[in-house]
């Protein structure tokens, strides 16, 4: 799978991390996942469902394996993150933004909640 992150000056170190989650997320890598998850980490999809506990993550992964996942932006202040991009794969596109709370300000602090928008949308990727 192909991987474009954002080019910035890296001096947060919160933005490595929160794209290294992204990635395992698009990768559908749920166990890379549930590893930053805290055991009662809520995990909701905008207009679905919510998942609960570090177990969550096999419950909220793309609806297909991408080809290539891009990281457009990632901004992060104190226990607060977010982040947005998309997926794409034979022609389909997932377009998200994922909004992250850390149960604290440390470095190691694990992921507490999750607010995920998806949009999907099928068709030629060459008309976007």
């Amino acid at each position: 799978m192909e991987v474009t992150l954002p080019t910035d000056c890296g001096n947060a170190p919160r933005i490595g991390i929160v794209s290294e989650f992204v990635v395992a997320w698009a990768s559908g890598e749920a166990e890379s996942v549930s590893e930053w998850l805290t055991d009662e980490a809520r995990w909701t999809l905008i207009g679905g469902e919510t998942y609960s506990g570090a177990d969550a993550a096999t419950d909220v992964g793309p609806p297909f394996s991408p080809d290539h996942v891009e990281v457009i932006s990632v901004i992060t202040h104190g226990r607060l993150a977010s982040c947005d991009g998309y997926l794409e794969a034979a022609g389909q596109r997932l377009d998200f933004s994922h909004v992250l709370r850390f149960a604290s300000t440390s470095k190691t602090a694990k992921v507490a909640e999750v607010r995920s928008y998806c949009i999907e949308t099928p068709g030629p990727l060459s008309s976007r």
